[in-house]
């Protein structure tokens, strides 16, 4: 019977400890989400690139890869001026979870209004998931890794 009220005690701990490390880390990682809309909303290629550590990579939607600050700088700009040029970031939604001491993960699901196809018609808003990679340094979360995806719809979906 000890055992039983021990492992019970036991296992509130736990998730007690689990429950406050995930609120721990939800504030300060939507808060730098939110940093990073407002710097998306700016179109400001070296704010968004700040968000980085210095050997941070990013995979974009589209397959481009950026290793680096400076590539990821380079990505954005590039997508800032062109295909992203007037769009806006908006959440839908977005979550974290520590997964060690100072590391988190984050999901964002994005929806990105504005786009122009290139004949210059508005096109529908651009809905794709994002998984970033956190690690906390000096007081301050920065993302290691970012994954932006569209998911594809499920084999035979839509058809007759």
């Amino acid at each position: 019977m000890k055992k039983i009220l021990l492992g019970g005690i036991l296992l509130a701990v736990a998730a007690t400890t689990a429950a406050w490390s995930a609120e721990s880390v939800q504030a300060p990682l939507h808060a730098r989400a939110v940093e990073f809309k407002a710097a998306w909303d700016r179109h400001d290629a070296k704010a968004l690139a700040g968000f980085w550590t210095a050997d941070g990579d990013l995979i974009n939607p589209f397959g481009r890869v950026a290793k680096g600050r400076a590539e990821i700088e380079k990505l954005f700009q590039d997508e800032q001026t062109t295909i992203m040029k007037g769009t806006t970031f908006v959440f839908v939604s977005d979550s974290a979870r520590e997964i060690a001491p100072d590391v988190a993960v984050a999901d964002w699901d994005v929806e990105i209004t504005g786009m122009k196809g290139p004949d210059g018609a508005a096109l529908p808003p651009f809905k794709n998931h994002v998984t970033v990679v956190w690690v906390k340094h000096g007081g301050q979360w920065w993302a290691v890794a970012a994954r932006p995806v569209v998911y594809p719809p499920p084999p035979g979906a839509g058809k007759p």
